[in-house]
């Protein structure tokens, strides 16, 4: 049995169900409306936690592969901006309000990565990474995002560190969620959830470094997939 026996398609696939599971439970099946649902509640956005992680894990072997990373660059953008309403009104119930969704923050890194690979000076590339995060902090993940990402790629090639650095910063980001969560008086059992994003460890375990069958659904689905579910939560919440 071979040691990673998953590819980049198939957690991909399994980021972006436990990202429906997420969604799902944060804007439909929330305590507040159903309170007898709390423990699936709790498992859902638990699972969901995997979703973001992988997004970015894997944004930066997108950005590494990429035939064109303008072409990259300009898919993301173009989905970000057409899936900032959908984003907006299920979780501000808005169109026009809130931070900016998750594609942003792809994009965002994407850049950090496209820039500072110009750079030589390591000072001048030190402060270009810490503004490009100073950005993000103004969307879905920010921050924390591009600090995944940044880790990511200057491990690349080497799960181990990889791995080792990703735990430092989910550690660091644990407690910084608690602190909060104290300090706010926030329910106890959304730290729990948070907890889930240990589980991105394992799964990236799993990958056999391969793409999967490039076809176009497998090419254009993540894409359209995150629009695409955030209309459909809208449209029940509506129901």
């Amino acid at each position: 049995m071979k040691k990673y026996r998953l590819n980049r398609n198939q957690i991909k696939y399994i980021a972006i169900t436990t990202m429906l599971l997420d969604h799902m439970a944060a804007f439909i099946l929330t305590p507040e409306k159903h309170p007898a649902l709390i423990v699936l509640y709790i498992i859902m956005r638990t699972v969901g936690r995997i979703a973001a992680p992988v997004m970015f894990y894997f944004l930066v072997e997108g950005y590494v592969h990429t035939s064109s990373r303008k072409n990259y660059a300009l898919r993301l953008l173009a989905f970000a901006i057409l899936s900032q309403i959908p984003y907006s009104l299920v979780r501000f119930g808005k169109a026009s309000a809130g931070d900016l969704n998750v594609i942003f923050t792809l994009f965002i890194s994407f850049l950090m990565l496209a820039v500072t690979d110009r750079i030589k000076s390591q000072v001048i590339k030190g402060l270009a990474v810490a503004l490009f995060m100073l950005i993000s902090v103004f969307a879905d993940w920010g921050l924390l995002g591009p600090l995944m990402v940044w880790i990511f790629y200057m491990n690349k090639g080497n799960k181990i560190k990889q791995i080792r650095d990703y735990l430092m910063i989910i550690c660091i980001q644990m407690i910084c969620t608690v602190i909060f969560l104290i300090c706010n008086t926030q329910n106890w059992y959304e730290g729990i959830c948070q907890l889930g994003i240990f589980l991105v460890i394992p799964l990236l375990q799993f990958y056999n470094g391969e793409p999967g069958r490039r076809t176009v659904v497998n090419k254009w689905l993540f894409y359209v997939f995150y629009p695409l579910h955030l209309i459909l939560i809208w449209l029940i919440l509506k129901a």
